[in-house]
């Protein structure tokens, strides 16, 4: 298959219903006088919102957009990412249920991106079925975390300022709470939703509250307020995954027919394999036909066997499966803040916020595991046999039929948790009118805790009649198993035999990833006259990651006498009714884990279950502490020249990093630590500027240089080493960061009340890129302890099974950097209220963007020659990883003083997932294109009382 999409998924939210009880009791001010005097006309609600928003664009430096609250504890979305895909140039990428969960800004994906709560960063990062990204290790921030009621705004920089903290080359995201002094005086929120999903059949509800008063004391004014969210839900998805694409070569390759001009695989007599059999009980039976139209294809990374035509031979699907996922979760948010202004010249506050989301996820697995499994793991792929083969006009292998497949029926409970903790104490004095300073002290703590990963796999070994098929639905295949997969029978949970045949496995982990960042900052802003303001500042930050994985697993284990399989699992019923593929298995057997721990406590991790133990040895315990000193200067500018006012800022930021990054290795069976400290220094120039021209029509341009920080995961000296697959993972604490130089121009033109259009460039020359690069070493050579490979259960003698010693040739993949490469863009936007319009249709109003993104950076997919023993390096140019080329959103909306409507598409293109070409035969993953349509309807009943109805990706929008 050289089609290189692999997965579809149906991530349905297709109806939200939320009944909103918004009981709102404020002090009388000047907005409610105005609301009764007829001849004011008061603007309230996401058309208000809108408003603001755009006033804070128009009054700024740089390129930034900002969204707003349209109401007390009511942000515009019912997720912040959502919110943020609107902004043009950002797109979204959806976790578990299709929830909003990252974003990527200007093609450039969630690590680029800065996130700051309240005026200091923060890391939230949370797991993920494997399909929606996995367990979050990075320094992109996880907005599915958070309640988006808990927040009044959020602000999206493009373009780097002095004074704003470096580390972005998308964008900083500033989000921020709300506080006692936003309100003229005692207000109460309170809000209720029920929320149904199609997929899953169930009503979850989700809740609000805020309450903030202010008072005058002799003291000052003093402020206080808290807020909470709450919220349960339940998220199903279906679909079919290929968990990646392989060469046929790859994992010692295909089953050779009887009478081939070469054998595959090799006799053994301990495996069974000879001229006529490819394993006890498994005869050469493909046709000759098959495994040369195979194997013949696709000479692209050079094959690891002699094939027909000397090709790698063409592509399939490294695991073809179904899944079903159910997620439950509880998301708790807890906000206040503190104000108090002892005086004019004098500010101080406190923000303090707290947030909790809980997960139980529900994986189950229908799958033909021998494809991704070599000999020496479980006698896989190689003892396949290739029956029939098709290829469209592409040359894509969309149809295969094989003997002697490994089917399995897996299931995985995943339980985690992320706490969120943030305080921040801020303030400024204003020593006379030209001279304030300003402090800000605050620390944020994300812990993301996972007590348990259980998974069990059973195996029905060696099946006749396994057929994957393309021809007639691109997006989900039939996958004929060979067998009854809903009949436990036709599977096993047994010992492992001694030619190493599995009838089943299980494994454990456990993780705890915690990211701790402090930020003491000072600075300060002198007021040199009126047209000139300079400014300067100190900052010290200091980033923490620790990351703690440890791994429990062994082989199947014999049943007790009177116990069966039909008594420790249960029925995945209903399945695929929306998927759309013919022949899609309605149910399959799957373990029921209560009833098999009540049998074998797999998660006791003791020595009363052989396998549940920890394998201390095998632990991936990794630390990163990044001390950050940084200090700027920078002057704010203001002239009327020509007609024409030209205001903006021009300074340079100074940043110098020490970065410790810690690792645990096995050495000797011991466990050491591997510590190595790694500092540079930048400075990092900006200038913003910005001409008020005639008409209302503002032309900006911003250049900087500006630099993101490696992944943490990326920096910690590791070692890793997967004995029967012979390959090694490696750290590089070494890793420089990413640099680059931004440029910006931008025309925008407020040609109406609240109205805007704008057209943009932009430039960043990325000097460099950090991409995973495998290549082929000796193990010995790479100065790793021979001890690790203990970690696989070998010995360094040799062990039947256990391939991989000293001497042995493996592959090894580490982060390097490589050279990077430009990246330009287009950006459009419209903000449009049809205020031209007569009576009632004068409330429509239109927000439309597109942003076009085009980028060169030079991957390395291979470090190897399969020919000879020296390295040859062969690389292509593509886009960034995770980089649509076109996105585009459009907002219809409708809002009168008692009733509000909108409709919202969000579309971003096909985009590169990862570039896999490698020694081992990967090819490329790409995501299809997508574009997710949400509604929301209100109506105020009273001025305290609003009933809403909303639904998201109501045309059911899968991912693939």
């Amino acid at each position: 298959m050289k089609n290189s999409k692999q997965a579809w998924v149906k991530q349905a939210l297709p109806a939200a219903v939320a009944l909103a009880l918004a009981g709102v009791a404020a002090a009388q001010d000047g907005a409610a006088a105005k609301a009764n005097d007829p001849s004011v006309v008061v603007v309230t609600g996401f058309r208000a919102s809108l408003n603001s928003a755009l006033n804070t664009k128009r009054n700024s430096d740089g390129i930034v957009d900002v969204i707003k609250a349209e109401d007390i504890a009511k942000f515009p979305d019912a997720n912040l990412a959502e919110s943020l895909q609107r902004v043009p140039g950002v797109a979204l990428a959806r976790g578990d249920g299709g929830e909003g969960k990252q974003i990527t800004v200007r093609g450039l994906n969630a690590g680029f991106t800065r996130v700051r709560i309240n005026g200091i960063e923060g890391v939230a990062a949370t797991g993920s079925s494997d399909i929606n990204g996995s367990t979050n290790r990075s320094r992109g921030f996880d907005f599915s975390v958070f309640a988006s009621e808990l927040f009044n705004s959020l602000e999206v920089r493009k373009t780097s300022q002095a004074d704003v903290e470096e580390g972005s080359l998308g964008a900083t995201v500033d989000l921020r709470t709300a506080r006692p002094f936003d309100f003229k005086g005692r207000t109460f929120s309170l809000g209720a939703q029920e929320f149904h999903n199609t997929l899953t059949d169930k009503t979850q509800p989700r809740m609000t509250a805020l309450l903030s008063d202010r008072w005058e004391t002799a003291y000052g004014k003093f402020g206080a307020l808290i807020s909470g969210a709450y919220a349960r839900r339940r998220a199903t998805e279906e679909g079919y995954e290929g968990a990646e694409l392989l060469s046929a070569s790859a994992d010692g390759g295909f089953c050779s027919p009887l009478g081939a001009s070469v054998q595959n695989p090799a006799s053994n007599a301990v495996k069974g394999i000879d001229a006529a059999s490819c394993g006890f009980g498994v005869p050469r039976s493909g046709t000759g036909a098959a495994w040369s139209d195979v194997m013949g294809r696709l000479d692209t990374y050079g094959g690891t066997i002699a094939a027909p035509a000397g090709g790698s031979g063409a592509y399939h699907p490294r695991i073809p499966r179904y899944r079903r996922s159910q997620t439950d979760y509880e998301r708790t948010g807890i906000t206040s803040a503190f104000q108090w202004r002892p005086s004019p010249a004098t500010d101080v506050n406190l923000d303090l916020m707290y947030g909790k989301f809980s997960n139980k996820r529900y994986d189950n697995y229908i799958s033909a595991i021998s494809f991704g499994r070599t000999l020496a793991q479980a006698n896989g792929k190689p003892q396949t046999s290739i029956v029939d083969a098709h290829f469209d006009e592409n040359g894509s292998w969309d149809y295969g039929k094989f003997n002697g497949v490994d089917i399995r029926t897996e299931g995985l409970m995943d339980v985690y948790t992320t706490n969120f903790r943030q305080h921040v104490l801020s303030g400024g004095h204003k020593f006379s009118d030209r001279l304030k300073v300003n402090f800000l002290h605050g620390t944020s703590d994300s812990e993301l805790d996972e007590p348990m990963r259980a998974t069990v796999q059973l195996d029905a070994p060696n099946v006749n009649g396994f057929e994957f098929d393309f021809r007639n639905n691109r997006n989900v295949p039939r996958l004929n198993f060979g067998i009854d997969v809903a009949n436990p029978d036709n599977f096993t949970f047994a010992p492992q035999e001694a030619d190493g045949t599995l009838h089943g496995q299980f494994v454990g982990r456990y993780l705890n990833t915690r990211n701790k960042l402090k930020t003491t900052e000072l600075n300060g802003s002198w007021e040199v006259n009126d047209r000139l303001t300079v400014k300067a500042g100190a900052s010290r930050r200091t980033n923490t990651w620790d990351n703690h994985e440890i791994g429990s697993g062994g082989n199947g284990l014999p049943l007790p006498a009177g116990v069966t399989l039909a008594s420790l699992t249960r029925q995945i019923g209903g399945f695929g009714s929306g998927l759309g593929g013919a022949g899609v298995p309605s149910s399959w057997a799957a373990v029921d884990l209560d009833k098999l721990r009540a049998v074998y406590d797999i998660e006791c991790h003791c020595s009363a279950v052989p396998g549940s133990e920890y394998n201390v040895l095998g632990q991936s315990t990794r630390r990163v502490e990044e001390k950050i000193d940084a200090l700027f200067g920078m002057v704010d500018f203001n002239y009327d020249l020509a007609g024409i006012v030209w205001r903006g800022n021009v300074g340079v930021r100074g940043a110098e990093t020490e970065a410790t990054s810690m690792a645990l290795i096995n050495a000797a069976g011991a466990m050491v630590p591997n510590v190595v400290t790694k500092k540079y220094r930048d400075w990092l120039p900006a200038l913003n500027l910005t001409a008020q021209l005639p008409r209302d029509v503002f032309l900006r341009f911003s250049a900087g240089k500006t630099l993101s920080r490696p992944e943490y995961v990326d920096l910690a000296p590791s070692a890793t080493v997967a004995p029967f697959a012979q390959t090694v993972t490696i750290g590089n604490a070494e890793l420089d960061p990413i640099r680059a130089k931004t440029y910006d121009l931008q025309a925008e033109w407020y040609y109406d009340r609240n109205a805007m259009v704008s057209v943009g460039v932009f430039r960043k020359e990325i000097d460099s890129f950090i991409q995973t690069v495998s290549e082929r070493a000796v193990y010995s050579s790479l100065g790793l302890p021979d001890a690790l490979l203990l970690s696989g259960g070998c010995s360094l003698t040799g062990t039947p099974g256990c391939p991989t010693l000293p001497s042995t040739n493996v592959v090894v993949s580490r982060k390097v950097n490589t050279p990077g490469g430009p990246l330009n863009g287009l950006e459009l936007n419209l903000q449009a209220p049809f205020n031209f319009l007569p009576g009632k249709w004068s409330n429509f109003g239109l927000l439309a963007n597109y942003t076009y993104v085009k980028s060169k950076i030079t991957y390395i997919t291979r470090v190897d020659n399969p020919t000879t023993a020296a390295n040859e390096q062969l690389t292509v140019t593509d886009n960034f990883t995770g980089l649509s080329p076109r996105a585009a959103n459009l907002t219809l909306y409708y809002e009168d003083p008692k009733f509000s409507a909108r409709v919202s598409a969000a579309h971003r293109s096909s985009y590169l997932l990862a570039v896999l070409g490698d020694v081992l035969g990967h090819d490329n993953t790409t995501v299809d294109a997508s574009t997710n349509v949400d509604f929301s309807l209100s109506y105020n009943l009273s001025p305290q009382l609003r009933v809403s109805f909303e639904g998201q990706n109501v045309t059911d929008e899968p991912l693939r």
